[in-house]
């Protein structure tokens, strides 16, 4: 076992449970762990980076309410929900997802392998501007790769099926602004036959981006689950467009690059509008902040917006078009 003196100089400031792990761990008792400290990022997970020589590896520990937001409870038993996504994902595409190197459900936690390597997360890169040329493009690329990779994938996740949690990321992704389009929208998903494995939240938060490799990688599976690929291609526009504002030009650049990577698709244009826009309400006013370059009398604005502009989609505009309507600021 490693014995105290080897957790390195964090060590005294240390949960007791943390410390429990790092002592009794079988991985971390086949590594010569060199230090362990929290890291910040996780909304509803405790992280912890702990370093063995010039490597680093990733304790994620599940309680029993959001780290950020304690009056949010949950369920510490659903980290076996990221367990099996994880384990999923990287058979399938190994070179974009991390590798569970210890699991135990007793005490709620998973190990993983460090799939950014020295990168930067997405989320980082793109609120300091610091994007490359073709980032979009790439990311509109890996998107299309992962779900090709996993299409024929049918397991669910969840052990009693994900139908139920799939009705329930309706509803806090759509339903709940209890706007009728979004409604209409939640059943006409709802009623699509082609379910696949998805990642439900392919977010730049969830994503590092490995520079030098021109890869993206993903470390956040709780919310994967059997639903439409329209979904997580939905996601991929909302995130893009909220990250490129508040210029039209920036807006317009950034999503025909991630339209040109994901390549042709055969998705219905008016239900994929409204999708994006309503991904992009909930991000603009959700709970759960999430960070974007615009101030909060911005986001209002855009947000009364998009809600009124929900209703006028026809959808056969093009997106061009749609860029133009919703960009206001």
């Amino acid at each position: 076992m490693a014995k105290p003196s080897e957790i390195g100089v964090f060590s005294d400031i240390l949960p007791s449970d943390i410390q429990s792990i790092l002592h009794t761990d079988p991985f971390f008792n086949s590594i010569p762990v060199g230090a362990a400290y929290p890291i910040s990022g996780g909304v509803a997970h405790r992280i912890y980076c702990v370093e063995a020589q010039d490597d680093r590896y990733y304790l994620k520990i599940r309680g029993d309410h959001f780290v950020t937001i304690p009056a949010i409870k949950c369920d510490p038993n659903d980290i076996e929900n990221e367990y099996r996504s994880l384990l999923l994902f990287a058979e399938a595409v190994p070179d974009h997802f991390p590798t569970v190197l210890s699991y135990d459900a007793r005490c709620h936690y998973l190990v993983l392998s460090d799939v950014v390597q020295g990168g930067k997360k997405l989320e980082d890169v793109l609120l300091k501007n610091e994007q490359p040329k073709g980032l979009f493009e790439l990311y509109g690329r890996t998107l299309k790769k992962i779900q090709q990779k996993t299409r024929m994938i049918t397991q669910s996740i969840r052990t009693n099926g994900d139908n139920e949690y799939y009705n329930t990321v309706l509803h806090h992704r759509l339903k709940y602004r209890r706007h009728p389009i979004l409604d209409d929208l939640a059943y006409n998903l709802s009623s699509l036959p082609n379910r696949q494995l998805i990642m439900g939240d392919p977010a730049p938060k969830n994503i590092g981006f490995r520079i030098n490799q021109q890869l993206l990688t993903f470390y956040d599976l709780e919310t994967a689950h059997q639903g439409n690929p329209e979904f997580d291609y939905a996601y991929g526009i909302a995130h893009t467009i909220l990250h490129t504002l508040p210029t039209i030009e920036a807006v317009r650049d950034g999503l025909t690059q991630f339209l040109k990577g994901y390549g042709d698709v055969e998705y219905d244009s008016k239900l994929i509008f409204q999708l994006s826009m309503g991904i992009m309400l909930y991000r603009l006013h959700s709970i759960i902040p999430y960070p974007i370059n615009l101030s909060n009398n911005e986001k209002i604005t855009m947000e009364a917006h998009i809600e009124q502009l929900l209703f006028k989609i026809t959808g056969k505009e093009s997106w061009d078009e749609m860029v133009k309507k919703m960009i206001v600021l």
